[in-house]
């Protein structure tokens, strides 16, 4: 009898450890923190990781028990692992994108009181933010450029006083072969020292584009002029300005960045435009489903017609 209670209370005093395996990429480590501790939370779990101490996140560190069975969560499985009833007893290893925003609908409040808060300060203008650096130069990233006309065209649906951008840019002049080189040796010292690269000429035809499409607009400028960070692949120093900057805007237009998306998700800005073919998955891999994000206040715009270069497709 008293070793039937024994396990019996051995088994009740098991607990289960969801241990996240932060990626490359500040966007990519907030949707691999969030959906593991969405995870963690329903299951009544703990949360093991390293943190995210550019946010304030400090790392979390909890026992391991290796009696029991570990499950690995990654974007094929993690929809059957969160909506189980019987991963209670297991250890969980979450290494994946998860860029699918409906699972993270129902618990934004919780999901927003995890991080320090940014307070809203500026309800009259509106902020683009522009992802450019290796999105110039990269061949695997530059699939869905957008014309300076599309912008102005999702603009007319904003009311405004001045147009804000924030840009990874190091500079918002007429760009050069040398200004393109620098970006390509900046990104030989990340994780993808050797990518296929964009002509040159078509790199500094986009940026040039943007700068000359934009002028009459007037908008204000934010560069980030930082040294990147080395072994990023084409963050800069100081992105939390840049981050915390989006934050403190009531209006915000998205248009390829994990990085803006998740600053309108945490700030709660009352209107938000996303572009709309950005991480959308086709059939069957019906996972991606950012360019559709449809929390309170967002909307989707811009298509294949927005696109400045017509022979690439959109990336998924």
């Amino acid at each position: 009898m008293e070793a039937c209670l024994r396990m019996l209370l051995d088994s009740a005093m098991k607990k289960g450890t969801v241990k996240i395996n932060f990626t490359i990429g500040f966007g990519n480590n907030l949707f691999q923190y969030c959906t593991g501790k969405l995870i963690a939370d329903t299951f009544g779990l703990q949360l093991s990781h390293k943190g995210i101490s550019e946010i304030g996140l400090s790392p979390s560190t909890a026992a391991e028990d290796s009696s029991l069975p570990t499950i690995y969560v990654d974007d094929a499985n993690y929809k059957k692992v969160l909506y189980s009833s019987n991963v209670q007893d297991c250890n969980i290893v979450v290494n994946g994108y998860f860029e699918d925003y409906k699972i993270f609908k129902p618990h934004l409040k919780e999901i927003r009181e995890s991080f320090s808060p940014v307070e809203i300060t500026n309800t009259a203008d509106v902020i683009l933010h522009l992802r450019l650096q290796n999105r110039l130069v990269q061949e695997a990233h530059n699939k869905n450029h957008i014309s300076a006309q599309s912008i102005k065209k999702v603009l007319q649906k904003f009311d405004f006083d001045k147009l804000h951008v924030v840009t990874d840019a190091e500079k918002w002049t007429h760009y050069d072969k040398y200004n393109i080189e620098k970006i390509q040796d900046q990104i030989r010292c990340g994780p993808n020292p050797n990518p296929a690269w964009v002509p040159t000429e078509q790199s500094i035809e986009y940026m040039n584009h943007l700068i000359d499409g934009l002028s009459d607009l007037e908008p204000i400028i934010h560069c980030n002029g930082e040294d990147m960070l080395q072994g990023s692949g084409g963050l800069r120093s100081g992105f939390m300005d840049d981050f915390n900057l989006l934050r403190s805007f009531n209006q915000v237009i998205i248009h390829n960045s994990t990085f803006s998306w998740w600053a309108a998700t945490l700030s709660g800005a009352q209107k938000v435009a996303i572009f709309n073919p950005w991480k959308i998955a086709k059939p069957p891999r019906m996972r991606r489903n950012l360019g559709r994000t449809d929390y309170d206040g967002w909307f989707s715009w811009g298509g294949k017609e927005a696109l400045y270069f017509d022979h690439y497709g959109v990336e998924e």
